[in-house]
């Protein structure tokens, strides 16, 4: 029994594999997002004028960074990077499981559909529009995660059955229902390496061109040098701390995900014909959320996220500009001579 209850305890506490899948949907966005924007710098750059060039390069690293910029105009920029991050990294704990309250909503609208037919025609017709799109998200995903092969497609009746009211069927909300847990996270991680790798593209293509304007075809691998190594150090200060808590808190929302749609597999959930077996299961669903959200591990990774997130904020403020400065004027001097 106590070994049983500890399980249970400990059964949302992250691991090495929560780690590894963190890193590599991080850094794959990261790499992705700078191949992308190079691309598109090129594409301008060999096609439009250099101010357009440039503009267009400013402007995408202005949207990457402009929601702390406007903020930071009203409280402290400290305060402005402290507040988003940590909206980050709680919508990635936190706001995984809250996502689960989506199988309410959808359930309650298959509940409703008998009772409005036209409603449930419209809705049907809407969702056997989207269906090809939705079957190719499945093939996609169960090509990274072969456990959802597990979840088998029996094209069984919908005729007598709640599936009748819907343009999907049981195997196509099962898979939905195994893929739902993962939204969060994977947003979450994406959209920040997203952000990563278009500074990085910018910081790359911006530096070579003006290297190139300035100093010609031998100025392109200085600029370059420069502005990466001027990238890495605005960044190493508060990033060895920040990076890793968002991962961190991404590896927490995963793991819990990870759960949640393994469950779907193990206790066959949303595999009945009829409304009440579908809330049967949702309650199944809601009931490891909670204990998921009032888990004291939970709350403690989020007391420990935060306050690694507001030493990152403080960090960037008020140490990592001098840092940059110093360096870069170490990197200044020992440019000089290649550029006499």
């Amino acid at each position: 029994m106590g070994n049983e209850e500890n399980k249970n305890i400990n059964r949302f506490n992250i691991g090495t594999k929560d780690i590894v899948w963190t890193c590599r949907v991080f850094l794959l966005s990261v790499f992705f997002a700078f191949i992308l924007a190079m691309i598109a710098y090129v594409l301008t750059f060999l096609f439009a004028e250099p101010e357009p060039v440039s503009e267009v390069i400013m402007s995408t690293a202005s949207a990457a960074t402009s929601k702390v910029e406007v903020t930071s105009n009203y409280i402290n920029p400290m305060w402005a990077i402290f507040f988003f991050n940590s909206i980050a990294a709680c919508c990635a704990v936190i706001g995984t499981g809250l996502f689960m309250m989506i199988h309410k909503l959808l359930i309650g609208d298959i509940a409703m559909r008998p009772k409005n037919r036209h409603y449930a025609n419209i809705s049907i017709l809407m969702e056997k529009t989207m269906m090809p799109l939705y079957k190719i998200l499945i093939r996609i995903a169960s090509s990274l995660d072969p456990d959802m092969l597990q979840i088998k497609n029996e094209n069984e009746e919908k005729e007598g059955t709640i599936w009748q009211y819907c343009g999907y069927g049981k195997y196509e909300y099962r898979m939905f229902s195994y893929m739902l847990p993962y939204t969060v996270p994977l947003l979450i991680l994406i959209v920040n390496g997203m952000l990563m790798g278009i500074l990085l593209a910018y910081f790359t293509f911006n530096g070579a061109l003006t290297g190139f304007d300035l100093f010609g075809t031998r100025g392109i691998l200085l600029g370059l040098f420069y502005n990466v190594v001027y990238f890495f150090i605005s960044i190493i200060p508060h990033g060895i701390i920040e990076i890793p808590t968002i991962l961190v808190a991404g590896a927490v929302g995963y793991h819990f995900a990870y759960i949640q749609a393994h469950e779907v597999i193990k206790n066959k959930l949303f595999t009945g014909d009829e409304i009440e077996s579908l809330l049967r299961d949702s309650r199944y669903v809601f009931k490891t959320t909670k204990d998921y959200l009032l888990s004291t591990y939970t709350w403690k990774m989020v007391v420990l996220i935060i306050v690694a997130l507001l030493l990152a904020a403080y960090i960037e403020t008020y140490v990592t500009l001098g840092i940059v400065d110093k360096v870069m004027t170490t990197i200044d001097g020992s440019l000089e001579p290649f550029l006499a």
